[in-house]
């Protein structure tokens, strides 16, 4: 019988707000974050004429409760608690924020322990600008220190509501620590619970009721103490007298200890630092020297090496003897030889690639005994509509179902009232001699979309993979579907990469596919070929749509995704689909079937709007046959705040923000200056000028390091969205924020990139892959403009691991959420590190080519010249392999069948996925 599962325990989330609305904001977005289910959120004003809110943050609702007079810190929680109606309750200052896990982890303790009242958490102190200060406050529950003194500010505990019917309040005569009063209070009852771990921020400043003081004369600590001493045991007394008289003596030791142990961590560090450049060296000459023997053993296995091996020995015995007999002598010429012969070694083409790289054909048989020992192998219905077909184009198109390695299929096709006599012959003699295959014959012309939903009625299997009745499948394709079925048992919808068939039949022009990829696939149809779908999610979604015909497998792919979560959509990174080049087909050209664009923007228009997403399609302007997606911005607009770190340099700052300023329609922003100790005279007037006309200038003299200046001038910062810029941009494109901006804005994004030119106008930013050169590079790079890169990838909008902090746009929030830019990497990689974190944390980062820039000194920075920058640089390097090898071995951005070694998604010579032999 089945059973509801019970719902969470509602969380009662206090806010007492004095009107402070950008510190309340980020509070807020910080509770729209919380990855607990059931959360109501009340805002108890302390002063009249609040600022009106509205009435959801994020998922959860939002109650404002206003006052019309002014309301003690104790009278506004007090007013909170009697407002609440959640099993658990939580008082969040205005000022504070929290981790996304935060209700989530203190709530559990709370449900598995129904005896506790409390629980607690790890939180950390900030400044006024939110810079961590000190260490965590994270420790164990102890009643004695809970007397001595409060380590537990209110946003870190969860207690249940039950503590107010136990009398439980905040006491209205104290004005400072009234939150230390009422954990004193449900300590009386019941012991808190420590949840180990940081997941809350605790912003000490003026305002806060947090000081420099000396606890033990303070009024406020002396009137707190007096009111529990008679709760007091003598050797709870002598306990803490103890600690108190022993704390400056702790205090030091415990500095000197620290000390020591800070000069042996550098000491280590700089030991493992050099260690890791050691390795890293010897890693990166292992593999040039195993990609250089790959090379070579193509070489020698080719037919053309076989064939003129007599005239070359003759050749090189005539015309190297001598030389060959006096390099012998020196190993270190040999080596150096050798290696840049290597250098020059021929890859092949693809064709050579399928030979090596693809399983051999007496594979086969190994591989269809392993599919018939699954347990439960799925049945995948192959769907294939046919119109007035080639016939001979027809019968190998069956012929490759009929050769598939995987047993457990069906073919079911649908003709579409075809005139053709041929075509229905041969389809029922087919389905004669197999009965697997299943054959209907429409008697009204409907069309493709008809036509598939009448196949699709035929079948009966788990999945259904959709083929065209010109093209083949790879005879391995069922098979590794299957594979995908049975090893993701979630998955809902697999996708593979593709090929192309010449009409002299050579396979060529393959597409080597990224993983799931959303911004992409608004862009293109990444999903086709192979589309594989789960047979349960087509008849949930209504099969294929009239209408659509011409991208209907758009169509239809758009409206799974609406279904389906991320890894439900696996991709198979193999060719397992051949699209045959012939005439009307759109291998050939998107001319042959111009009614397809129109069906795409429909598609893509429905899908959007269905997600509730104002947006505008439009047809990508380099590549027409492909889509480009604008968002709409929220009214009104944000504001951003452009941070541009900078030392000395002035012609370069001044060409910047005069760009800015000159060419940018959006509005509002501001734009922050960090002057890194400029000490050029021409620099420092240019200062002077800006600050004279609005420009915010932050001086810092410190050593540079990228991730310190963006960090301290963020939390300076007035904008809800931040733009990182390097003071050598300059703005091309007028509606560069409002791309950048818009993007930035959905739910899911974390950081946007844009599109950076060399002055030369060559591509010095198309996004950044991850494991290019060691650990990312930039794709596309120098590329002329004008080229769209492989498959459009160099001219439409995506989602990628990482993109440049050059020009980068980011939610305040969100950069907040992470904890910024990491400082250890100050001058290399901190952008790359910041994205992957985005990405660990759930978002996704977008590259948009619709905001262009030029980017002038990167074209000429050059190489790390001084041992020292090498040394820096090396250590960086370090970092990012120690810190991210798995996902720098496999950026879900990019294939594992493409190149790490250059930046123009050539073939990888091998490529990174287990081979099959």
């Amino acid at each position: 019988m089945h059973e509801d599962v019970p719902l969470s325990p509602l969380v009662s989330i206090l806010i007492r707000s004095i009107n402070r609305l950008s510190l309340l904001h980020e509070a807020l977005a910080s509770v729209a974050r919380q990855t607990y289910s059931r959360i109501e959120i009340l805002v108890v004003a302390a002063v009249p004429n609040h600022a009106e809110l509205g009435a959801n943050c994020g998922p959860y609702p939002l109650r404002l409760i206003p006052t019309d007079h002014p309301l003690h810190r104790c009278r506004a929680a007090n007013a909170a608690l009697d407002a609440a109606s959640g099993a658990y309750l939580l008082i969040l200052d205005d000022d504070d924020w929290l981790l996304p896990d935060h209700v989530e982890k203190l709530a559990s303790a709370l449900t598995d322990d129904p005896e506790l009242l409390a629980a607690y958490t790890g939180v950390q102190p900030t400044d006024a600008d939110g810079e961590s200060q000190g260490g965590p406050i994270d420790l164990p529950f102890d009643e004695l220190r809970l007397l001595a003194g409060n380590l537990m500010p209110p946003h870190a505990v969860l207690f249940r509501h039950d503590v107010i019917d136990l009398g439980c309040r905040f006491d209205e005569s104290i004005d400072l620590f009234e939150d230390w009063d009422f954990w004193q209070q449900i300590a009386r009852h019941s012991t808190f619970a420590h949840v180990p771990g940081v997941s809350a921020y605790y912003r000490i400043h003026a305002s806060s009721g947090v000081h420099e003081i000396v606890p033990f004369v303070s009024p406020e600590y002396a009137r707190l103490y007096g009111k529990w001493r008679h709760l007091w045991r003598e050797g709870q007394i002598a306990g803490m007298m103890a600690r108190v008289w022993d704390y400056p003596d702790q205090k030091a030791r415990v500095t000197e200890q620290h000390g020591r142990i800070v000069e042996q961590q550098r000491v280590i560090v700089g030991l493992e630092q050099r260690t890791l450049e050691l390795e890293w060296e010897i890693q990166a000459r292992e593999q040039l020297l195993d990609e250089r023997h790959r090379h070579i053993e193509a070489i020698w296995r080719s037919s053309s090496w076989r064939i003129t091996k007599p005239l070359r020995g003759a050749r090189k015995a005539i015309s190297y003897g001598p030389r060959l007999k006096k390099a012998l002598l020196d190993p270190a010429k040999v080596w150096r030889f050798l290696k840049r012969a290597a250098l020059h070694l021929p890859k092949g083409d693809y064709s050579t690639w399928i030979a090596r790289f693809e399983p051999p054909l007496k594979s086969y048989p190994r591989l269809r005994q392993m599919a018939e020992s699954w347990h439960r192998p799925p049945t995948i219905a192959v769907v294939m509509p046919t119109y007035r077909s080639d016939v001979e184009l027809l019968e190998a198109a069956i012929r490759s179902v009929l050769g598939q390695v995987y047993p457990y299929w069906q073919l079911c096709i649908a003709d579409d009232a075809s005139d053709a006599p041929a075509v229905k012959a041969l389809l029922e003699r087919h389905a004669a001699q197999d009965a697997r295959i299943r054959v209907v014959f429409r008697p009204v012309n409907g069309h493709i979309s008809a036509a598939s939903n009448s196949a699709l009625a035929l079948a009966s299997g788990d999945f259904v993979a959709l083929l065209d009745h010109d093209d083949l499948l790879h005879p391995l394709a069922l098979w590794f579907v299957a594979k995908t079925c049975i090893e993701h048992p979630e998955a809902s919808l697999i996708y593979t990469d593709e090929d192309k068939l010449s009409a002299a039949g050579q396979r060529c022009d393959p597409y080597f596919k990224c993983d799931f990829n959303y911004e992409l696939l608004l862009a293109q149809n990444m999903i086709s070929h192979l589309g594989v779908y789960r047979r349960s999610l087509l008849s949930t979604v209504g099969g294929f749509r009239e209408g659509f015909e011409g991208s209907q497998d758009y169509d239809l792919a758009l409206r799974a995704i609406e279904c389906l979560r991320p890894d439900q959509i696996v991709h198979i990174p193999r060719v397992l689909y051949h699209w045959r080049i012939v005439a009307g087909s759109t291998a050939s050209s998107i001319g042959e079937k111009p009614y397809a664009l129109t069906a795409a923007h429909k598609a893509l228009s429905e899908h959007l709007h269905r997600r509730g997403v104002a947006a505008e399609v439009t047809a990508a302007p380099e590549i027409p046959l492909h889509t480009r997606v604008r968002f709409s911005l929220p009214t009104p607009a944000p504001q951003v705040s452009i941070l541009i770190p900078t030392r000395d340099r002035a012609n370069l700052l001044r060409l910047c923000i005069g760009s800015i300023r000159a060419r940018t329609t959006y509005s509002p922003y501001e734009i922050i200056v960090i002057d890194n100790g400029s000490e050029d005279a021409d620099t420092l007037q240019l200062l002077d000028q800006l600050r004279q006309s609005g420009v915010r200038v932050l001086r810092d003299d410190g050593p540079f390091n990228f991730s310190r200046l963006n960090n301290r001038a963020v939390a300076q910062a007035r904008g809800s969205v931040l733009c990182l810029m390097n003071n050598d941009i300059e703005i091309i494109t007028p509606s560069w924020l409002e791309e950048m901006v818009s993007v930035a804005q959905q739910d899911a994004i974390g950081a946007v990139g844009a599109r950076l030119w060399y002055p030369n106008d060559r591509l010095q930013h198309g996004g950044i892959i991850l494991g290019v050169g060691g650990v990312a590079g930039h794709s596309f790079l120098n590329s002329a403009r004008g080229a769209v890169g492989y498959f459009g990838r160099a001219a439409l909008h995506q989602s990628l691991s990482a993109v440049t902090a050059a020009c980068m746009v980011v939610r305040k929030s969100v950069f907040l959420e992470i904890g910024g830019l990491d400082e250890r990497l100050s001058v290399s990689f901190n952008d790359v590190d910041f994205c992957l974190r985005l990405r660990q944390a759930g978002y996704r980062n977008v590259w948009t080519p619709y905001a262009e820039m030029f980017h002038y000194e990167s074209a000429s920075r050059g190489r790390e010249t001084t041992p020292e920058k090498q040394a820096r640089f090396a250590a960086e390097v370090a970092f990012m392999q120690d810190k991210w090898s798995d996902e720098l071995l496999a950026d879900p951005a990019y294939s594992p069948n493409l190149t790490l070694g250059a930046h123009d998604f050539s073939l990888a010579w091998p490529p990174r996925i287990a081979p099959i032999t």
